[in-house]
Order: structure tokens, then sequence, then C-alpha cells
């Protein structure tokens, strides 16, 4: 929901009289006091989330190399069954036209690089022994889990479903013995669009933060100095549906009235 503001700068009397349109705040004041009339309303509407995205979601860590995806740090063997994962994914839950090509290509796949993958698997679980000792299953399926849960992100389906379909269909002109480089290279892409919603969620939570920050200090009324003659302004947090005037007069106290966003409102 957004909120806004109208500027009005008028005689004190012409504000006090009431529920006045901003068009009429304007009107009303005198040429004869000198005082240049300016009515402007801005629209400051709260951000909007990307598309997909729900309230909760927490985009990965960020540092200097990007986002802590699953995909980094990984081996040669890693990389061929991180790239296995991803296609099968997208077997499983990529829909439309292209639905039985991708499952027929995946299980193409499985039959022609079966060895390859069994010895990638092989070597996977080797390092995670390494790694975590007594706890490598339980690490291994756990890491398992987010893996297939970061390639099913539900707000970026379709690009990484057409993506996906076509690595697998580069894959089956692939060599056993080049297929390590040839993940190496298809991962990036296939995380491309992962990496793009993150990047647009973290920006939408900084403009709304922000957005939140304008409108606590839109609902706290401003310090108004009672010189005489000096130019003065507050700011009220209007109702909804409302706009605020913000009165700037230059020979008497300000007045705040909150006045309808439409003119000529009643």
């Amino acid at each position: 929901m957004g909120y806004g503001f109208v500027l009005a700068v008028g005689t004190a009397a012409s504000l006090l009289a009431g529920t006045v349109s901003a068009t009429a705040a304007a009107q009303e004041t005198s040429p004869a006091a000198g005082i240049v009339p300016a009515v402007a309303f801005v629209e400051d509407a709260e951000p909007v989330m990307p598309a997909g995205g729900s309230p909760n979601f927490v985009p990965p860590a960020r540092d200097a190399a990007g986002y802590a995806t699953p995909n980094r740090n990984l081996s040669p063997e890693e990389m061929i069954w991180h790239v296995r994962v991803a296609l099968n994914v997208a077997a499983l839950g990529c829909r439309g036209a292209d639905g039985p090509e991708m499952v027929n290509g995946y299980n193409a796949l499985l039959t022609a690089d079966k060895d390859l993958l069994a010895s990638a698997s092989t070597a996977m679980g080797a390092r995670y022994k390494a790694r975590y000792g007594s706890a490598w299953q339980a690490r291994h399926d756990d890491a398992m889990t987010k893996l297939y849960n970061f390639w099913a992100l539900p707000p970026v389906q379709a690009k990484f479903c057409g993506t996906a379909l076509l690595v697998l269909r580069e894959s089956a002109t692939v060599q056993p013995a080049a297929f390590a480089a040839f993940a190496a290279q298809a991962l990036p892409r296939l995380e491309a669009p992962m990496i793009a919603f993150f990047g647009e969620f973290d920006a939408y939570i900084g403009a709304r933060e922000a957005w939140r920050t304008r409108r606590a200090r839109a609902q706290i009324a401003a310090a108004v100095p009672t010189t005489p003659g000096a130019v003065q302004a507050a700011v009220v947090s209007p109702a909804p549906g409302q706009a605020v005037a913000v009165v700037t007069p230059l020979a008497a106290p300000p007045a705040i009235v909150p006045v309808r966003a439409g003119a000529g409102e009643p």
C-alpha cells in the first residue's frame, strides 16, 4: 500500500477552513501576500515483491565471490553429479511441450553415461567420508536435499527448464572424458536464473526497508519553529486513501490539515 503527501503553500485561514481539496488549497492563496501557490501530490508506493517470491524467503548469503550456492568449491566429480541432479529435477518437474523430450533425454543420459555417473558418485562419497568421518552419510543426505531444493526454486522454474533442456541436448554429444569440463561450464548456466532471482529479491528487500524508513519518518510530526516569518513545515501520517497538507506559511503559525488525495472530493 502506498502513501503520499500534498505539499501546499497558502494562508493559514484557507487551510483551517476544514477539509479542502489540493486544488482549493492552491487557489485560495492570495497573490497579494507575495506567496507563490504550489501544490504537488507525491505517491510513494510500497515496493513490489519479485514475481513468485514469498515474504519469508531469504536469499543465500553473499560475499565477494557472489551468492553461496550449493555449487561452490566442488571437485570435478561433484560438478558432474550436480549437473545430473539439476537435469533430474528438470526431468521430474518441467512440463509443457518439451516435457517428453526432457524425460527421454535424461533417461538417455543415464544409460549412455552410466559408468561415468557411478564413478562420480563413488568419488563424491569418498570425499564426504574424508571430510566428516562417521557422519558423512547424514551430511551427504542433507547436502543433496538442499541441492534438489535449490534446483527446484519455484519462481524461476520456467527459465531453469529452458536452460536445462539446452544443457541436456548438448550433453548428448559430450564424450565421458570431456564431461567434467562440460559440467564446469554448464553449472553457471543452470544456476543463472536462481542467481538473478536472488539479486532481484535482495534489491527488493533494500527498497522495502528504505520505504519503511520513509514511512516511519512520515508518521512522526516534525519539530515546527514558532518564529513569525520563518518557513515552517510539518508532516503527519495520512489515513488510508488520504494525503497530508504540509503547510509552509511565511507570516503565521503553521496549520496541518488532512485532505483527501482526490482534488475536489467532499
